[in-house]
């Protein structure tokens, strides 16, 4: 599934990312510029430990730099980290990979059922 985006003009200044299932290919610029990444959540039902890495900006060739964040989640759990004042960056790009190295390209092993859900907060 796809990246979706909703953002709330009228009530805050937020704008709320979800991906149903997030894999090893790279989506960038997820938030159409800068702003402020304010939390993501992690939800794992696959029977491995999964690693969301994030790259403050426009381009992000997976496997082939390092992130400049990465966040994990082990097999069957649901995590939620919480940025207090959050982290700026020019552009966000985001994927998941199997493996914690900075430089892995790995792409989940889900099967049947499971999934990598991921929603991610900005402002």
């Amino acid at each position: 599934m796809a990246l979706t985006s909703t953002r709330f003009d009228n009530a805050v200044s937020a704008k709320v990312l979800h991906d149903a299932n997030m894999t090893n290919t790279a989506q960038l610029n997820i938030v159409d510029g800068s702003g402020t990444l304010f939390s993501c959540k992690i939800a794992n039902s696959n029977n491995a430990a999964v690693y969301v890495k994030f790259v403050f900006g426009y381009s992000f060739a997976v496997g082939s730099a390092p992130p400049d964040l990465i966040l994990s989640c082990p097999a069957n759990s649901t995590y939620e980290y919480e940025i207090p004042g959050g982290i700026s960056f020019d552009a966000l790009s985001v994927c998941a990979t199997e493996n914690a190295t900075p430089t892995d390209n790995t792409t989940p092993s889900v099967s049947g059922n499971e999934a990598i859900a991921v929603t991610i907060v900005t402002g």
